[in-house]
């Protein structure tokens, strides 16, 4: 289903596809590390909700799939991503 969450410890780059689950909660697993969102010509309507479950001072960066960075993701910080059929778009929603 894909809208269960996906909670991971990544080795490196970690790529979405368009199966993937919508909630990922990834660890960076010891270093900064990148997540690639899909390719613009499958993603149009594609949202996702990413958490950084990192045990230190360790980076998501998140980026389309030419290298543009959409937003950083900082240790316990979540962001929300989504896709309108010309771009990815999103942000860092903050914790109160």
């Amino acid at each position: 289903d894909r809208y269960q969450a996906n909670i991971a410890t990544l080795a490196g780059t970690h790529t979405l596809t368009f199966d993937d689950v919508k909630i990922q909660t990834l660890d960076p697993g010891g270093a900064g590390r990148d997540v690639i969102l899909p390719a613009d010509e499958e993603s149009a309507g594609l949202t996702y909700i990413l958490k950084n479950a990192a045990d230190a001072s360790e980076a998501l960066t998140v980026k389309d799939d030419g290298g543009a960075t959409i937003a950083t993701v900082a240790q316990d910080e979540a962001a929300f991503f989504f896709h309108d059929g010309t771009g990815w778009h999103g942000g860092v929603l903050k914790a109160t």
